[in-house]
């Protein structure tokens, strides 16, 4: 009876220690479900917290660099837009002001253009005026010279010539009369040319001598034959013949 007992016992202890086996391992069970639970509670908290700190982490950067950042973005389009204004309307003053200094001095220039233009007609009608009113009268003082020529006749033109004849000679003897020395260097030749102070006063005469052949090549008269045909003038040619007749009538006799 006693090993039956200690065989219930033993079996009635297994089972216990079996049941509380089964027990704590249902209770450890337990126990890891609601560790679990926990865990996943907590998780969800901390998921929460990273949600919401990622919120405000957000809200923060919105609030310090978003906002700001659009706010200086905005501002900076605004300043940028009213610069591209101020840009076109001080364009348009500066075109405006251009085109009014460029439309002042087109004026100016076409005025100062008409001015000139009229001075210079005005200036050549009178001058022409003074070219033609010159032109009347040298041709007024020629056609009086012409009539007053026509009426003196050749031998007051003559008359005139040899009252300049002095005034020419002269004028031919002036150099000599500003020569404040003169040497004459002279070998004492014998020729008829003459040497000295004599050459000197015989090449002035020659000068004034040749004025009769100048005179008629500038004006076409002939000062000797007009002189020669003169009334009660005796030409050259004249005298020779008279004196030859008179030694005719001497031989005669």
């Amino acid at each position: 009876q006693k090993a039956e007992y200690d065989q219930e016992v033993n079996a009635r202890k297994a089972e216990a220690e079996l049941a509380y086996q089964l027990q704590e391992a249902k209770t450890r069970q337990d126990i890891r479900g609601e560790e679990l639970q926990v865990e996943v509670i907590e998780r969800q908290k901390q998921i929460q917290i990273q949600e919401q700190e990622i919120m405000r982490r957000e809200r923060e950067l919105d609030a310090t660099v978003r906002r700001p950042a659009e706010a200086e973005r905005d501002r900076l389009e605004l300043v940028a837009e009213g610069n591209r204004r101020q840009t076109r309307v001080d364009a348009e003053a500066e075109r405006y002001r251009l085109e009014t200094i460029a439309e002042g001095e087109r004026a100016r220039i076409l005025a100062e253009a008409q001015a000139d233009a009229e001075a210079i007609r005005l200036r050549g009608e009178a001058e022409a005026d003074a070219i033609k009113a010159k032109g009347l009268a040298e041709a007024e003082a020629m056609s009086r010279k012409a009539d007053a020529w026509k009426e003196y006749g050749q031998a007051a033109l003559v008359e005139q010539l040899f009252n300049t004849l002095p005034e020419v000679a002269h004028a031919v003897a002036q150099p000599l009369a500003k020569t404040e020395k003169i040497v004459v260097i002279s070998t004492g030749g014998g020729d008829d040319a003459g040497a000295g102070a004599s050459k000197v006063t015989r090449d002035v005469t020659n000068t004034i001598a040749q004025l009769p052949a100048l005179v008629e090549a500038l004006t076409g008269i002939d000062i000797i034959s007009t002189i020669q045909n003169l009334p009660g003038m005796i030409s050259t040619h004249g005298a020779d013949d008279q004196q030859n007749g008179a030694a005719d009538d001497v031989d005669s006799e």
